[in-house]
């Protein structure tokens, strides 16, 4: 191979860089062969002791990528070192395949720790939401009818208020039942009934016949406890232990409340649907059945049933569902931080096993150049 040819090859290989960087290394390899020449040396010689114009070109990119990094220190420019470095030789290439598996390996690290962090955040905060806010809340079978605090619910039996309650969004319920001012207000559609039960045990029928509110009683002193006002029948709230609601249609919804006006129980059957709610005391739970599937929720576990398939969640022994929820929760937050720190840790364990590496194998290759410019 000629001195020309070497150049010209030589000038192909170190594509890629700075059109003045490759005219100054042009330059100076030009100028070495004009002082082997002057030195009584052959140009094949010379040809020979420099080598592969593609070896060299690529030593010579992992030098100026190398330089960049020093100047402007990184990851980009250390990636480009690392990738120059590895097109180096076939050893070198091998080497850093172990090195993007455990790249892989961290990443991998990264993404599970911030979803541990992310999921465990999000429990903790919708448990502590629930517990001072009461949201999230539970919804009920799809009928309409859901349990809440508060707003246009069924809501409030007395200035203590029942802490769950009862209402619709859906326009055949609307305006049936409501709470004003403690006074429950009934108007149901023709057809429609509303059983109440007095905390005496006393039973109480609403219903509209023909378009015209009637009322029944079991005595006639409960009788006075409902007053007709303006096509609407207002009861005393504190005075109702039970509220059953039966639909022309078959559906059927019944409220209990305790003497403390709380709601305690619900139960709904709607469409092949049914509900039972127990809404307060050490064995709350809730049940729904919909044909073949049904959906426990209780203090002690989350059971789900459909057909022959069958999830069910367990509490942690000795806790409940929402105090278990709590330390998984807490348990997510910690692994996820924990696991950040690490890998951070590793992060930088790593930059500097890369710095040292790249400096390692800088100085070889600088090394071969003085070696090859001495012979």
């Amino acid at each position: 191979m000629t001195r020309k040819d070497f150049l010209q090859q030589l000038e192909r290989a170190l594509s890629g860089l700075k059109p003045e960087m490759v005219r100054e290394i042009l330059s100076d390899y030009d100028e070495y062969f004009n002082d082997a020449l002057a030195d009584g040396r052959d140009e094949a010689e010379v040809v020979a002791a420099l080598g592969s114009p593609q070896k060299l070109a690529r030593e010579l990119k992992a030098q100026s990528h190398y330089r960049q990094w020093e100047q402007h220190r990184s990851f980009a420019n250390l990636s480009r070192v690392m990738v120059s470095i590895a097109g180096l030789g076939v050893l070198n290439f091998f080497l850093a395949l172990p090195f993007l598996a455990y790249l892989l390996f961290l990443t991998v690290g990264y993404i599970v720790s911030l979803s541990f962090l992310v999921a465990g955040l999000a429990v903790v905060v919708g448990w502590g939401s629930h517990s001072l806010f009461g949201w999230p809340q539970f919804t009920s079978d799809g009928s309409g009818w859901y349990i809440g605090r508060h707003g246009d619910y069924i809501g409030r039996y007395g200035d203590n208020g029942a802490e769950m309650a009862l209402s619709s969004d859906k326009n055949d319920h609307a305006g049936q039942v409501w709470i004003d001012n403690g006074r429950l207000m009934l108007n149901p559609d023709d057809g429609d009934r509303f059983e109440l039960k007095t905390r005496r045990g006393d039973s109480l029928l609403v219903f509209k016949q023909q378009g015209k509110l009637k009322v029944d009683a079991s005595q006639p002193t409960v009788r006075q406890l409902a007053q007709i006002e303006d096509g609407e029948v207002s009861i005393n709230g504190r005075a109702i232990r039970e509220l059953t609601l039966r639909e022309d249609s078959g559906d059927v919804f019944t409220a209990r409340v305790d003497d403390n006006s709380r709601l305690v129980q619900f139960d709904a059957s709607a469409g092949g649907t049914a509900l039972k709610l127990a809404a307060s005391g050490p064995k709350s739970s809730i049940l729904l059945n919909d044909g073949g599937s049904a959906l426990e929720i209780s203090e002690s576990k989350i059971a789900l049933k459909d057909g022959t398939d069958h999830i069910q969640i367990d509490a942690l022994p000795g806790l409940s569902v929402g105090m278990s929820a709590l330390v998984v929760g807490l348990g997510l937050l910690l692994s996820g931080a924990l696991g950040l720190v690490f890998c951070v840790w590793l992060t930088r364990l790593t930059w500097r096993v890369l710095v040292s590496y790249v400096k390692y194998q800088i100085e070889l290759v600088s090394g071969k150049d003085r070696e090859n410019a001495a012979a």
